[in-house]
């Protein structure tokens, strides 16, 4: 956002959301170490983590904001019923 000038509120939204539900449910930010997340878009998360969780964490936080989930998608997401 700060680079581009761009910002765009729905997908932001859901990346501050993805961050929260992390540090919920890891007890940290899950970039607080700063090589968490790497340009091939594998996001390393906690192996006892069920995969619909790490799945919801990984669609969250995508790189891609155009890969985020919308709201509505959160609603019918598995781990979040």
């Amino acid at each position: 956002w700060t680079h581009f000038g761009w910002y765009y509120g729905k997908p932001a939204t859901i990346w501050s959301l993805g961050i929260l539900l992390h540090q919920m449910v890891c007890r940290e930010h899950p970039f607080r170490r700063g090589h968490n997340i790497s340009w091939d878009h594998q996001l390393l998360l906690p192996q006892q983590l069920s995969p619909e969780c790490q799945n919801l964490f990984r669609w969250c936080l995508s790189m891609y904001s155009l890969e985020r989930p919308s709201f509505e998608d959160l609603f019918w997401d598995l781990w979040m019923q």
